[in-house]
């Protein structure tokens, strides 16, 4: 009894409030006294307005015409509808726990097959043959202007399986703090030499890049970047041996590839590999929630809930 005294308290304050709204098609403006008696009843009416205004200048004369029948007081009941969270509140949950019911167990199997493309990743990584790091930054400045004029990285390289007879390998970096990038920008290097025991190599920096490495040394350089190196080509013993010898499907690579660094791309790239790998009916948490809660709106009022969706 006391949950339905206060849905019939809250039903008649809402109608009491709106009650005093002009009951005009949004399709045409407010005088200075129909808002000002709007804002007296509810200060939200003014922000409402505002917005609700700049919506309806841009929609032609086929929609105003589609959508005559949305007034003002119409149309904020239904805002307050849908801003109600405490009416909300206790659906959410409800929609958690059937998401729950229908839909965690693929979870659980996209984390399996994560972890069943990791150990095959890692079993047939090319970095089981070579261990890369940055060892020097070779730094040479003009003479009289003392700008700095090239820029070589040194990397070692050290054969864990035998004599490598050539390699190929990308490096990119990026600042640990305030990065303009998401991403390592790849640059490509390759080295025909064979090599059975530790061996440093040089690679010249492109000219956009110098600027990153004045002033630094290899520790300074890791302190303020980080770095990412990926073999992706070897030969040894006269066989060539590639990454796209072990091929993973994208959506398993897009997961990996986000992870660590990115929780929120990592949660929608999994979403994506459930339904593309796992159940094309699939739907996210959010992705549920929403659908259910764009149901109940529809529900409340359709033409409200269009124009809304417009």
């Amino acid at each position: 009894m006391r949950g339905s005294s206060l849905l019939i308290l809250w039903l008649t304050i809402i109608l009491s409030s709106c009650s005093s709204i002009s009951n005009k098609s949004v399709s045409e403006e407010l005088s200075t006294g129909e808002l000002s008696k709007a804002i007296k009843t509810d200060t939200s009416f003014a922000s409402f307005y505002e917005s609700l205004r700049k919506k309806v200048e841009k929609m032609d004369d086929i929609k105003k015409a589609k959508f005559n029948d949305v007034t003002y007081r119409r149309l904020f009941k239904y805002f307050k509808f849908i801003q109600d969270s405490a009416y909300w509140k206790p659906l959410s949950k409800k929609w958690v726990i059937e998401w729950e019911q229908k839909f965690e167990g693929f979870q659980i199997k996209a984390d399996s097959m994560l972890v069943f493309w990791k150990k095959y990743l890692e079993e047939n990584s090319l970095n089981n043959y070579v261990k890369i790091e940055l060892a020097y930054i070779d730094k040479e400045y003009y003479e009289y202007i003392g700008g700095i004029k090239d820029v070589n990285l040194g990397f070692r390289l050290i054969p864990l399986k035998g004599t490598i007879d050539q390699i190929r390998f990308n490096y990119g970096y990026k600042a640990k703090i305030n990065g303009a990038s998401k991403y390592y920008q790849k640059h490509n290097c390759l080295s025909t030499s064979p090599f059975s025991a530790p061996t440093i190599r040089y690679w010249e920096v492109g000219y956009s890049d110098k600027d990153v490495f004045a002033g630094k040394n290899v520790e300074t350089f890791l302190r303020d970047y980080n770095v990412n190196i990926e073999i992706t080509n070897i030969r040894q013993n006269g066989i060539n041996i590639s990454n796209e010898d072990f091929p993973v499907p994208k959506e398993i690579s897009e997961c990996l590839e986000y992870e660590t660094e990115y929780p929120a791309l990592f949660e929608l790239s999994k979403e994506d590999l459930i339904k593309k790998l796992i159940q094309k009916d699939y739907m996210g948490k959010w992705e549920y929630k929403n659908k259910k809660a764009d149901e109940v709106r529809e529900k409340q009022d359709k033409l409200c809930f269009d124009f809304v969706n417009l």
